[in-house]
């Protein structure tokens, strides 16, 4: 008997993406962030969520595509880390959720060892046509992208 779980899919640049419905936390519309200096590229800030800093990276500029089109149309995903910490992806838009068996899902074909694929979890085949199954915390740590970056210089 195989078990089945529920993936919340979401687009991106008109590939379809999708993250396990059990890490999901709520989709919300865009709000204006408050950015932290010294981050990387694809971290826009963080946003006060119920008393809580949830850093919020454009999944888009993550993966090498252009940066996304902030507006009232923007759609927030906030997801849990492995640890459970908070961590607010910018995506096109939110599809639906699908309930894959385990042996729907296939592993990530290797395509080249530039490539670095390590956040895609596996390729599952859908209605729509693939769904591209990431694994977070592969490309993010939530915890460290709110904690400063201190370097730290030695005297000469």
């Amino acid at each position: 008997m195989s078990l089945t779980q529920e993936f919340l899919s979401f687009v991106l640049d008109g590939d379809e993406y999708g993250v396990p419905i059990l890490d999901v936390r709520e989709v919300r519309g865009w709000s204006p962030v408050r950015e932290i200096p010294n981050s990387p590229s694809y971290m826009k800030g963080v946003l006060e969520i119920r008393g809580e800093y949830v850093p919020i990276v454009d999944l888009r500029l993550r993966f090498g595509l252009h940066a996304a089109t902030l507006g009232p149309t923007t759609v927030v995903i906030v997801l849990n880390d492995a640890q459970y910490h908070p961590l607010g992806i910018i995506v096109d838009g939110v599809s639906e959720v699908y309930p894959l068996k385990d042996e729907q899902i296939k592993p990530a074909p290797h395509v080249a060892p530039e490539v670095d694929h390590s956040y895609v979890r596996g390729i599952a085949s859908v209605d729509s046509g693939h769904l591209i199954l990431i694994h977070l915390d592969a490309l993010f740590d939530a915890a460290e992208l709110v904690e400063p970056h201190h370097e730290v210089h030695s005297g000469a």
